[in-house]
């Protein structure tokens, strides 16, 4: 059985159920065992052997991803396929979803593909922008949201295929 490493930093949540998303394909349509881990300090050491496939997941705000999720990008990925995606409601996502291909590409490679490239020491298998939210304030009102379940579903399709 093909077992997957789902890890995630999450800031509003989007970034969280697009990785419950993600788990939920590759365990129905592909049966990959799958383990969901949000980014804590007391998930900092998990054992990577046990796994064929990593996932790794984050939120972008403020220009950055989370802490913690940019600190496990830095593990020893050799002998792994590694997929990456992040959650950018706000600027890669939106441009995306405006059709301005150039700004979208240009957030794409500032917020994704160079991130990656400077901390992780393989290249991944695939990578992915999805949209998410932001809250205003405490509330439970949104000031955007542009989350997609099908954009995530739709990713983990092609990561399926892909590890298999």
């Amino acid at each position: 059985m093909i077992k997957t490493l789902i890890v995630f930093g999450t800031r509003f949540g989007a970034t969280h159920r697009s990785s419950e998303a993600i788990a939920k394909v590759l365990k129905e349509k592909f049966s990959h065992n799958v383990e969901l881990v949000k980014l804590t300090s007391e998930t900092e050491n998990i054992e990577l052997s046990n796994f064929d496939n990593i996932i790794l997941g984050t939120s972008i705000a403020m220009f950055s991803w989370t802490k913690r999720a940019k600190k496990f990008l830095k593990n020893d990925f050799s002998g792994k396929k590694l997929f990456v995606f992040i959650s950018s409601a706000a600027l890669t996502y939106a441009a995306l979803e405006k059709g301005d291909m150039e700004k979208y590409e240009k957030h794409k490679k500032r917020f994704l593909d160079n991130v990656v490239k400077k901390n992780a020491n393989v290249e991944p298998t695939s990578t992915a922008v999805f949209g998410g939210w932001i809250k205003k304030g405490k509330t439970e009102e949104f000031s955007l949201f542009n989350w997609k379940e099908e954009d995530a579903a739709n990713w983990a399709e092609e990561v399926g295929k892909l590890t298999s």
